[in-house]
């Protein structure tokens, strides 16, 4: 079977639907991706390593989106819109990670925190 290729055209549009993901959205919110990318971004210019399962289907349920490494330290971080719900599985990884792992965090963050999230990956 011959390797996947793209025409330029198919590229170009790839690329603009990256660009609308990234977007704000009508009112001003943030989507999930964008949230996602963004701490991803901010993460990887302060020296973290950063792991995001972008197919999960098969993987256990609610395990948080991201993992950020760096030397003594270890952040498991669940991303959510404004008004996205937490799932019970979710919470209950988040959970155990909080109190149950030593110096593991363990978060749900949103776009309002993004100054509280920052702040975190510069300290």
């Amino acid at each position: 079977m011959p390797a996947l290729q793209w025409t330029e055209s198919e590229y170009q549009a790839y690329l603009r639907r990256q660009e609308e993901k990234q977007r704000p959205r009508r009112d001003g919110s943030m989507s999930e991706a964008a949230l996602q990318e963004h701490i991803r971004a901010l993460a990887r210019r302060f020296g973290w390593l950063v792991y995001h399962t972008h197919d999960s289907r098969g993987s256990a349920p609610g395990f948080p989106d991201l993992v950020l490494c760096k030397p003594g330290r270890l952040i498991l971080a669940e991303c959510k819109t404004e008004r996205g719900k937490v799932t019970e599985a979710q919470q209950q990884w988040i959970d155990m990670l909080r109190h149950s792992v030593p110096r593991v965090a363990a978060y749900v963050w949103r776009p309002s925190m993004l100054e509280d999230i920052a702040r975190i990956l510069t300290s």
